[in-house]
């Protein structure tokens, strides 16, 4: 499946969260758009630098 960055940087946003943990974010994004985790990580660090 072929997601745009941007959406994966929109759903990335909507899933902040006071105290969650990035890597759970990553996670819900993954799961959200059907793609995999590390590409959701890739994607968000190159672009937006979160760590």
């Amino acid at each position: 499946m072929i997601v745009a960055k941007h959406r994966i940087l929109q759903v990335f946003a909507i899933t902040y969260a006071p105290g969650k943990a990035n890597a759970a974010r990553f996670d819900e994004v993954a799961r959200l758009l059907g793609i995999d985790a590390e590409t959701v990580e890739v994607i968000v660090n190159e672009n937006v630098g979160v760590q």
